[in-house]
């Protein structure tokens, strides 16, 4: 069979045939492209001619077989699973899509562009009645970005004119929608196209998904964020773990952890619902410490979406040599961070070249912007970048960088507590205690600051059962006895604050040691002082009647390794635990309990 020959039709005779094909009378097609009648037939017998047919309703079929349905979207994914959610982003989109020539989905691997993209694009292809194409660009080279949208589109180059005025041509026809999905590996091949099109033919809209704008002038961008954690994020595990096990079931809360752990977003939430038939709700949660283990799977037929080490890996592979720096260097914050934690972290960055790195990898949707001044990694794309962090031999020099910024930020905001310096303190107190948590074990000044200050800033907060273990904690990373007689000394006196009198006799007797240990007789004098006054005051924190005082006394003696009259020895010791009479009241308590020793 002969090849049929191309019909060339104008803009506004592909609009007539298009609503030819919709079954539409001359006066209704008038109506809608707001010509007169007498124009509708002019243009219906200029296109009998060219395509060799006699009436309007052969014309109609003919049109059909030649040309794609009003609204029709080639290359549309077909849907599989449920859509679930985004119903504001949506119509955002579908908004946008009416009065813009060109919107980018904007966000990082996984999060859901492409879906968004397929259902909006499905949503709004009414309103183009010339229909379009969805365009896949994972597999595309930079050069080909025009061969791949003139294969959806079902046009060849011809002698004499370039593939991309052949695309231009076609879409000039009237109103059509171009989705070009995943940009991020090729943008300037795709960004010079994108605007070479725009330019050409008027009332040709784009789509555009990826991890980054393309920096085309009039690109309006919408940022796709996470699902939240306790509705839509929820609805899609139940969804697809019901779908993998139909007799799935998990507590609510239970559900919402897995969410929140998994930052809501969509893909990493499918991966793990995959795994709830045998790993249930609990396990998942136990297994979510390997987050990018845990999160591998799957046949798909997109390679990269079988694992989110994978979607990551996608992103992180278009990186400069710099930006990967920080990229990795970034991951040894939990919570979120500023430019100056930026800067800390990592050697020699100036603030302007902070600020210029970090804003690179927010527009390649790799860090998120939290509030105003700070930023943070969803924790998936963390748990990645921090696997990169050990890969490498740089990993002990940042995390002691980051263990550095940590002390000196809590010494900051000591300095602040007669000040606004609460707000502060909750935005980084994450980041505090996992600095700690990870500092090499031993003996250290770095450390033992930033215990301190932690102890200091938390009972300041009135976090009072969290205070005493950073006091607690600062003992054991003290560089001399004497600075642990004080901690000890300190995490005492917040466990008064809970009225926990045995812990607090307890570090007592830990710090009078520290201090016989320094050297520090008076000082050892005191705390032993104070550690009688306190059982007799509370003798309800100990276990029996009268046990607290038979192991008060004992313990001091054991400890002083002297007689208990020398505890009377220096007024000094006296003063520093309160006033004379405390002196006198301890005296007379240890005179009433000699005999019992």
């Amino acid at each position: 069979m002969a090849p049929q020959r191309p019909v060339q039709a104008s803009k506004r005779e592909a609009e007539v045939l298009a609503a030819l094909a919709e079954r539409l009378s001359n006066v209704q097609i008038a109506g809608r492209l707001h010509i007169s009648v007498r124009t509708v037939e002019s243009h219906i017998s200029s296109l009998l001619r060219k395509y060799g047919v006699t009436d309007r309703w052969e014309l109609a079929e003919e049109a059909r077989r030649r040309t794609p349905q009003p609204g029709h979207i080639a290359g549309l994914p077909a849907a599989r699973t449920t859509f679930l959610g985004r119903g504001e982003e949506i119509a955002t989109v579908l908004a946008l899509l009416e009065r813009e020539r060109l919107v980018t989905l904007l966000g990082p691997g996984g999060i859901g562009k492409t879906r968004l993209a397929a259902v909006a694009a499905e949503a709004a292809a009414p309103t183009f009645p010339l229909g379009g194409a969805f365009v896949d660009l994972v597999p595309v080279a930079g050069a080909f970005v025009a061969q791949a949208v003139a294969s959806a589109l079902g046009v060849t180059e011809r002698p004499g004119q370039a593939l991309e005025d052949v695309i231009a041509r076609r879409l000039a026809r009237g109103r059509t929608l171009l989705v070009l999905d995943n940009c991020e590996h090729l943008l300037d091949a795709a960004a010079g196209f994108v605007e070479r099109l725009l330019s050409a033919c008027p009332t040709v809209t784009v789509l555009v998904t990826g991890r980054e704008r393309i920096g085309v002038q009039g690109e309006r961008t919408v940022l796709v964020p996470p699902l939240p954690a306790d509705s839509d994020a929820g609805r899609l595990f139940l969804d697809r773990a019901e779908a993998a096990d139909p007799g799935f079931t998990a507590a609510r809360a239970d559900v919402a952890e897995i969410c929140r752990r998994l930052d809501g977003m969509p893909l990493a939430i499918e991966l793990a619902a995959a795994r709830g038939a045998s790993l249930g709700a609990t396990g998942l949660l136990t297994a979510l410490e390997d987050v990018l283990r845990l999160l591998t799977g799957g046949r798909g037929a997109v390679e990269r979406h079988r694992s989110l080490r994978a979607v990551i890996r996608w992103s992180h592979d278009l990186l400069t040599e710099d930006e990967r720096e920080l990229f990795e260097c970034l991951s040894v914050f939990v919570g979120g961070f500023d430019l100056a934690a930026v800067g800390a972290v990592v050697p020699g960055l100036g603030a302007g070249a902070a600020a210029d790195l970090l804003g690179r990898l927010v527009d390649k949707s790799l860090v998120v912007r939290a509030a105003e001044g700070r930023w943070r990694m969803l924790e998936t794309v963390r748990a990645f970048a921090a696997e990169r962090l050990a890969a490498g031999a740089a990993q002990g020099a940042v995390r002691e960088r980051y263990l550095r910024w940590a002390a000196d930020t809590a010494a900051e905001l000591e300095d602040r507590l007669d000040g606004d310096w609460r707000g502060r303190f909750d935005a980084v107190a994450d980041d505090l205690r996992a600095a700690l948590a990870g500092a090499p074990p031993g003996r250290a000044d770095v450390p033992h600051r930033l215990a301190r200050s932690l102890g200091h800033l938390t009972f300041a907060r009135r976090f009072l059962r969290e205070a005493p273990g950073h006091y607690r904690e600062a003992a054991r990373r003290a560089p001399t006895p004497d600075e642990a007689a004080l901690d000890l000394r300190d995490a005492a006196d917040a466990a008064h604050a809970l009225i926990e009198t045995g812990r607090a006799f307890d570090l007592l007797l830990e710090s009078a040691e520290q201090s016989r240990r320094a050297g520090d007789g008076d000082g050892e004098a005191a705390t032993l002082a104070f550690a009688v006054v306190t059982a007799e005051r509370h003798p309800s924190g100990f276990d029996a009647e009268n046990a607290w005082a038979a192991a008060c006394l004992a313990r001091a003696s054991g400890l002083l390794h002297r007689d208990v009259d020398e505890l009377t020895g220096s007024a000094r010791s006296w003063e520093r635990v309160g006033a004379h009479h405390e002196h006198a009241f301890t005296l007379d308590l240890i005179e009433e309990l000699r005999p019992r020793r």
